[in-house]
């Protein structure tokens, strides 16, 4: 009897958490769209070829290709931050954190509060049981055998671990099955901290989409959406409430700092600079990661640089925001930036405020950028936020 009241107890309280779910009020999200407009109301839906939105009672069907990024505009849902209990990273990078996982079969099961993550398990490459709470990485995870040729089971020893080579077979909820010189064995849950299994490389074609969901991101060439669920690839199925942000333009952009110059001058103050071992990798143009200063990686130029790139099949726009390559005292350059010859930007940079830079590619061939001294001398670098190329 008590059983069954426990049982009914656990049903009465799951109906209780559907029927919440089901009367919150549905998300808001904006759409930033290739001309730099956007639109702002309730997502209806998503399918392959277009999105649909409801503005004001009146609803919009807009075409993915013509959409940049979706984005939720409300902060996300109450209760979807999970527990970190678990972290698990894709064979393509994808990374989830939920309460708990399991295996048997075909599918792999992410426990989340919205609901249930399922995908197939050949994406599936670490789950980590103890460092999704903290954040912090593993040290199981940066000491994984660069020559193992089987997955791997990791074993709490005290405050160290120990790697099992094995064939994982099952996740369930007290026991993790694996097959050791072909015999079965059930190893408790609360020894594993870690699980590794052997994947393939992954393909290296960039995904058409970048999908943000709460604690975690996937890639998709496909992402399909309704209020029953997200679906992408077909094969990867995830709560509605999840959804945070797509970026639809993530297969279709080129960072402007991966393309090598069909032409390169570079000309330092004192040109002979540029002659010696060591120092004409300073002077030429080079990428650089974001850091405390700034937020966003970007390409670094110094007077005199003039640079031409071939621009990528079917470019359309060029997006970045140009501004002193330093945060000290500045000293002017002057950038100008031409499209086929053409001239389409010419500005001094002299501030600490970017210049945000939008170009028309459309049927273009080639980009110059030529940066110069400054008046009386100037030598400042200047520096190109996220230099983008969208096609």
């Amino acid at each position: 009897m008590q059983a069954f009241a426990a049982k009914l107890m656990m049903a009465c309280a799951a109906l209780a958490a559907t029927l919440g779910a089901s009367a919150e009020e549905p998300a808001l999200f904006r759409v930033e769209l290739n001309d730099a407009s956007v639109v702002a109301g309730t997502l209806q839906r998503i399918t392959p070829e277009d999105l649909s939105i409801d503005v004001d009672g009146t609803t919009r069907t807009l075409p993915l290709p013509s959409v940049r990024r979706l984005e939720r505009l409300a902060s996300e849902p109450a209760g979807a931050q999970p527990q970190g209990v678990v972290r698990l990273t894709g064979v393509d990078g994808t990374t989830l954190v939920g309460d708990d996982f399991f295996w048997e079969g075909g599918q792999g099961v992410l426990l989340r509060t919205e609901g249930r993550v399922e995908l197939p398990m050949d994406r599936v490459r670490t789950i980590d049981w103890q460092s999704a709470a903290s954040g912090v990485a593993a040290d199981w995870l940066v000491s994984i055998p660069d020559a193992t040729e089987s997955d791997l089971v990791v074993i709490r020893k005290g405050d160290a671990f120990e790697f099992v080579e094995c064939a994982i077979t099952a996740v369930l909820a007290d026991a993790v099955s694996i097959v050791l010189d072909e015999e079965k064995i059930p190893v408790k849950r609360s020894k594993v901290i870690g699980l590794h299994w052997l994947r393939a490389a992954p393909r290296k074609e960039a995904a058409s989409a970048v999908v943000d969901v709460t604690a975690g991101r996937l890639q998709a060439d496909k992402a399909v959406w309704s209020p029953d669920g997200l679906v992408l690839d077909g094969a990867v199925k995830l709560p509605a409430a999840m959804l945070v942000r797509v970026d639809f333009a993530a297969g279709r952009t080129v960072a402007l700092a991966t393309l090598t110059p069909e032409r390169l001058d570079v000309e330092p103050y004192f040109g002979g600079l540029a002659t010696i071992d060591g120092l004409a990798g300073f002077f030429a143009p080079r990428a650089v990661p974001a850091d405390r200063e700034f937020p966003r990686a970007g390409l670094v130029v110094r007077p005199r640089t003039v640079a031409v790139w071939r621009l990528p099949a079917n470019s359309r726009r060029l997006r970045t925001a140009i501004e002193p390559a330093g945060k000290g005292p500045v000293e002017p350059a002057l950038v100008v930036l031409a499209i086929d010859g053409r001239e389409v930007f010419r500005q001094q940079i002299d501030a600490l405020a970017a210049v945000p830079v939008d170009l028309d590619l459309v049927g273009a061939r080639r980009l110059s950028l030529s940066v110069d001294f400054g008046p009386a001398g100037g030598a400042g670098a200047i520096r190109l936020a996220e230099p983008t190329i969208e096609k």
